[in-house]
C-alpha cells in the first residue's frame, strides 16, 4: 500500500516530534502492508512554511535505510487553502505530492462550501490537481458540493480512521456515493491518529468493500498520483461489496442533497 497522507517528518508541524518517533512509525506502518509514504507536512503561512523540511526529509530516509525499515518515503505537503497557501503555491513554495502536479489542499476555519470550491478552482488555474484531504471532516458541505469538486476534477480523500470513529457514518455516506478516490492515514505519530487508529479503519473497510476496490483506494490511485497519472473514478454500487439499498436509505441523512 501507498500512505498518500502522513505527517512523519519530525519536528517540521504538530506531527512526529522526534526522528525516533517517525521510525516507530515507519515501523507500524510497514507491518499494516505499506511501503511508501508520502510526507504531507502541513504548510501554512506564519506557522508552517517547510523550514528545514528538505534536511529532515533526507535524514529519515537516510535513517530508514540505516534502521532496514523498507519504507519508501516522498515529499509532499498538506496545504491550508488560504490566500495565503494559494499566493504560495503560486510561487512554488509548496511541496506537491511526489513531485507530481498533484497538491494536497485542506480547508482552512471559517470555509463555506463557496470558498472552499472558490480555493479549488484557483489551485486548478495554477496548474495543479487538488487533492481534498479528508473530506469527511468539512460539516459544511452537502453531497451535491462534494460531487460538484469530484466533477471539477478534485481527487477526494478520506481518513481511515474515520470508518471506526465518530465520523463513520458520513465516511460510509460518501463510500456509498462513490465519492472517496484515496484513503490514507493522515498519521500524525505513536499517539495522534496513530497507525494503529488506521489498522482499525482498514478492517472496518475490508468488510464493506471488495478486494479489488480495496487496491483501488489503497494502492493503484496512489500509485497513480505519484506516477502523475489519471486516477480511476470513485466507483459505483455494482462494484461494491455493500448491502446497497439498506446503505443508502440509513447513511443519506448524514449528508443534506
Amino acid at each position: 500500500m501507498i500512505d498518500l497522507h502522513c505527517h512523519i517528518i519530525p519536528g517540521i508541524d504538530d506531527g512526529s516530534q522526534s526522528l525516533e518517533e517517525s521510525l516507530e512509525m515507519a515501523r507500524t506502518a510497514y507491518k499494516l502492508g505499506y511501503r511508501e509514504i508520502i510526507c504531507t507536512s502541513h504548510y501554512g503561512f506564519g506557522k508552517y512554511e517547510n523550514e528545514n523540511y528538505k534536511e529532515k526529509f533526507h535524514e529519515l530516509s537516510e535513517a530508514l535505510i540505516k534502521e532496514k525499515i523498507p519504507v519508501k518515503i516522498h515529499m509532499g505537503n498538506e496545504l491550508y487553502l488560504d490566500p495565503e497557501g494559494l499566493k504560495a503555491a503560486a510561487d512554488g513554495k509548496v511541496n506537491t505530492l511526489g513531485e507530481s502536479k498533484y497538491i494536497l489542499v485542506e480547508a482552512v476555519q471559517g470555509m463555506t462550501s463557496q470558498s472552499l470550491i472558490g480555493g479549488i478552482e484557483k489551485i486548478i488555474e495554477l496548474g495543479y490537481k487538488p487533492v481534498l484531504a479528508h473530506v469527511e471532516r468539512y460539516f459544511f458541505l452537502t453531497m451535491s458540493d462534494v460531487r460538484k469538486m469530484e466533477e471539477l476534477g478534485v481527487v477526494l480523500q478520506v481518513n481511515l480512521s474515520s470508518f471506526s470513529n465518530s465520523l463513520k457514518k458520513r465516511t460510509a455516506a460518501l463510500l456509498e456515493n462513490s465519492l472517496i478516490h484515496i484513503v490514507a492515514s493522515d498519521s500524525h505519530g505513536t499517539q495522534r491518529r496513530s497507525y494503529e487508529d488506521a489498522a482499525l479503519g482498514l478492517k472496518q473497510l475490508e468488510k464493506i468493500v471488495k478486494k479489488e476496490r480495496m487496491e483501488l483506494l489503497t494502492e493503484i490511485n496512489p500509485k497513480r498520483i505519484l506516477e502523475d497519472c489519471q486516477i480511476e473514478g470513485g466507483g459505483n454500487e455494482e462494484e461494491q461489496d455493500i448491502n446497497s439499498s439498506f446503505f443508502s436509505r440509513f447513511f443519506g441523512k448524514f449528508f443534506r442533497r
